[in-house]
């Protein structure tokens, strides 16, 4: 008998693309409608945000990254259980996961508003930088080692107010089929609350990308990608759709590598497992917002 040639690995296959007129046409109805998108959360944040109970802020977070996942055509999947545990998490929670792209904001706001961590050349983007900064993000400077007292400070304050922060241990995007090294330092905000008497459960989330059901690298921002190329990428593969897996909490207690250590193998679970492909995954949010003749970013 002739031994059989064991399998190999499942690997991302290329990212199928939409050319010709119909991408030009998806291109240019839809980043017009972005752009609309972002101007229209900048109005709404000026004229409401600072009179609106935290409650309140939350509900327009989350329907402004709900549109942005709309008009982009990028489906959320997420098991009920899973989603109303993640909801149902008390304030409050250090929220950690992989990187791949500035999607992943959104795919998070879209399910729970959280204050998000970020390196501080977000904050210069076009529109999206103000927008960020004015909703609360905190911002870091990793070239300077003062930069972690300053973010401390501010996630006590966020914390006190009963808000979730999430952060990227990986510090910078991968291609979202397997994990970088994770760094610790940041984990010290459970760390510290911990030794203060308080309370903050550390919750890893794995966030993986597909396209009809496959791997897929089409919204990875790395490399010399600029933010609208990034777009543009994303716009020319249809249908897309982030999956989105939350992890029980990890003991409390734990040093900060310890957390890092942790949150990191159950991250990684996620990615190498088939957690993400249960039939207990639905696919919320499935209709896409028809793209306007004139609009969309």
């Amino acid at each position: 008998m002739t031994a059989r040639t064991p399998p190999t690995p499942r690997t991302p296959r290329s990212p199928e693309r939409l050319v010709g007129w119909r991408a030009q046409w998806r291109i240019w109805t839809r980043l017009p409608a972005i752009v609309l998108w972002m101007l229209g959360g900048l109005i709404t944040v000026l004229a409401t945000f600072w009179f609106l109970p935290l409650s309140g802020r939350g509900y327009l977070i989350r329907g402004f990254g709900r549109g942005i996942l709309a008009i982009l055509g990028v489906r959320r999947e997420i098991s009920r259980e899973r989603e109303a545990q993640l909801v149902s998490t008390p304030a409050p929670a250090l929220l950690v996961g992989n990187h791949i792209s500035w999607l992943d904001i959104y795919v998070i706001q879209a399910t729970l508003p959280a204050t998000f961590i970020a390196k501080e050349e977000i904050s210069k983007w076009p529109v999206i930088g103000f927008l960020v900064r004015l909703v609360g993000t905190i911002f870091i400077n990793r070239s300077s080692r003062r930069a972690m007292a300053g973010v401390i400070a501010q996630a006590k304050q966020k914390f006190r107010q009963g808000a979730h922060i999430m952060f990227f241990p990986e510090g910078t995007t991968s291609d979202g089929q397997g994990l970088k090294p994770f760094y610790s330092s940041l984990f010290v905000l459970a760390e510290r609350a911990e030794s203060a008497g308080g309370d903050v459960p550390v919750v890893p989330i794995t966030l993986r990308y597909r396209q009809r059901g496959a791997p897929t690298i089409a919204t990875a921002y790395i490399g010399d990608m600029t933010l609208l190329g990034s777009i543009v990428q994303i716009l020319r593969h249809p249908g897309l759709s982030a999956a989105v897996l939350i992890h029980p909490p990890l003991p409390s207690g734990l040093p900060r590598q310890a957390l890092c250590d942790a949150a990191r193998t159950a991250i990684a679970s996620g990615l190498e497992g088939q957690l993400l492909h249960q039939p207990s995954i639905l696919q919320a949010d499935r209709t896409e917002v028809a793209a306007p003749d004139t609009s969309r970013v």
